[in-house]
């Protein structure tokens, strides 16, 4: 009888799990943001359906994943440092600039922890620095915006940083740097 009820506990543990996991899909899209003023608005956008997997993102395009919008404002190379926190010798630093709307029911947590960068496919270091660094807490129907640095190689031909989309299928956004 023990036995029963130790694989009778074991289904209902994975049935519950396959539940959950079900119950996780994303729900993602990719749209362009408006550019200036004279743009259509927001609500017009154009928003393509994506498959699940690796999605790129460039400047100026809207990331929708949950209810989650992560708009990819700009990148730029960091050149104002002090004497105190230039980067390495050979490297430069990346500023991505993010906007996020929290159109879901529930507080967002988003912070610059949330993203890697790779160059050239090898890892790139995080970079502490400046303004405006991207962690908050976004209640629904709110936004937050922030900063992300990454140190890389001056001499990397392809930079992208990665947000996981979700955390199940392990599917991601690459926001595209060079």
């Amino acid at each position: 009888m023990k036995k029963f009820n130790s694989v009778l506990c074991v289904v209902i543990v994975l049935c519950l799990f396959m539940a959950f996991a079900a119950g996780s899909s994303s729900d993602v899209s990719v749209s362009k943001a408006p550019t200036d003023d004279n743009s259509a608005p927001a609500s017009s956008e154009k928003e393509d359906a994506v498959t699940p997997g690796n999605l790129t993102i460039s400047v100026g395009e809207t990331l929708t994943v949950n209810n989650l919008k992560i708009t990819y404002v700009k990148c730029e190379e960091v050149t104002d440092f002090d004497s105190y926190c230039e980067p390495a010798e050979g490297n430069i630093v990346y500023c991505l600039s993010f906007k996020f709307e929290n159109n879901s029911s529930t507080d967002h947590f988003v912070s610059f922890y949330d993203f890697d960068c790779y160059a050239d496919n090898e890892a790139a270091e995080l970079y502490l620095y400046g303004d405006n660094t991207l962690s908050a807490t976004v209640s629904p129907g709110r936004t937050a915006s922030g900063n992300v640095y990454f140190e890389v190689p001056a001499s990397a031909t392809e930079i992208e940083v990665e947000y996981t989309t979700d955390f199940w299928s392990n599917d991601k956004a690459i926001f595209v740097v060079k």
